[in-house]
């Protein structure tokens, strides 16, 4: 019996070892067919298209094709939940936020089918966009200073907009108001567009928004910029300081980049991905075609993006819970 015993477990050993080889050799041949690149949100979006900019290079020097698969719905759940739940090989990739919808979502859906740290591994954080606190021009402020007096000496009736609860624009502007101490009402838009409108005309007063998205009505001077909200200025802006230069503390509400993959891909696989990453960011073409569509290329290792994404959850569960944001799941 112990005999017995003894054999089985070497027997175990050499099937595990055998089985660990096959995974490193296949590791090693990666890629030799094409990768599907998940993005959970509609297509013509700045995370379709700088992700599309990023692989279309990423796919050249891997010598495979590399496919955008665009799976919108429920804030970007949907695709990043099929692909928590993929074949951890390194051709099912998701892009996602790790600043804002991703780690959000977290406490916004408690019904949540995966875990962003648990179920994903990340591979390289690639860029960022910056954001700004955006006022109507019927506001008679011209500084984020006078913005938050005024504010101030109107408890609850400013207004600002975002394309819906639980949205970036939403939590974004909740944390803000509660960060510079003013009250103000959120009001939600099915339609963007409709929201811009709003706005221009006065009918809303502030929004805390991506600087792509505003950044021709500020320049035409349809809308005012008060305060980049982010570490730096923007180079789109130069002459608008942040929320910080201004006297109100740390406030970035930027928008992340960063590729994920199913967790329990191989690490090979992950070093792989992330080398190729580096390298398409390091072309001055491709970080010309990542500013010119709104984003500011850097690359982030899978240490910074699981730091920020474990920050950014653990601040978006108070911001909610403090705000009574909650979504009606179906």
């Amino acid at each position: 019996m112990r005999n017995l015993s003894f054999w089985l477990v070497r027997s175990l050993i050499a099937v595990s070892a055998t089985g660990a080889l096959l995974d490193h050799a296949r590791a090693l041949e990666y890629p030799n067919r094409s990768i599907r690149v998940v993005i959970p949100f509609a297509a013509a979006g700045v995370t379709d298209i700088v992700s599309r900019i990023l692989f279309d290079r990423v796919a050249q020097s891997i010598g495979q094709p590399v496919i955008i698969d665009n799976r919108p719905g429920a804030g970007g759940n949907i695709g990043v939940d099929q692909v928590a739940k993929s074949p951890p090989d390194g051709y099912t990739l998701v892009v996602a936020d790790p600043s804002s919808s991703l780690p959000a979502n977290v406490t916004l859906f408690p019904k949540l089918g995966f875990h962003p740290v648990k179920d994903l591994v990340p591979i390289a954080g690639f860029g960022t966009t910056g954001a700004a606190v955006i006022a109507t021009k019927s506001l008679p402020v011209g500084s984020i200073r006078e913005f938050v007096a005024f504010a101030k000496s109107k408890p609850g009736e400013l207004m600002f907009g975002s394309t819906g609860i639980g949205s970036p624009g939403h939590l974004n502007g909740e944390l803000f108001s509660r960060h510079v101490g003013i009250k103000a009402v959120h009001v939600p838009y099915r339609v963007g567009s409709q929201g811009t409108t709003d706005l221009l005309t006065g009918r809303i007063h502030f929004w805390v928004a991506p600087i792509p998205t505003r950044l021709e009505q500020v320049r035409s001077g349809e809308l005012r910029a008060l305060a980049i909200a982010g570490n730096d200025r923007s180079a789109d802006l130069p002459a608008v300081p942040t929320i910080k230069e201004s006297g109100f503390g740390d406030f970035d509400a930027s928008t992340a980049y960063a590729v994920f993959a199913p967790s329990g891909t191989p690490t090979e696989v992950v070093n792989k991905l992330f080398v190729e990453i580096r390298h398409a960011l390091d072309e001055d073409v491709t970080q010309k075609k990542l500013r010119a569509a709104g984003v500011e290329p850097k690359i982030g290792t899978a240490a910074d993006v699981t730091r920020l994404l474990e920050r950014q959850i653990l601040q978006w569960a108070d911001t909610i819970k403090n705000a009574g944001i909650a979504i009606e799941e179906r």
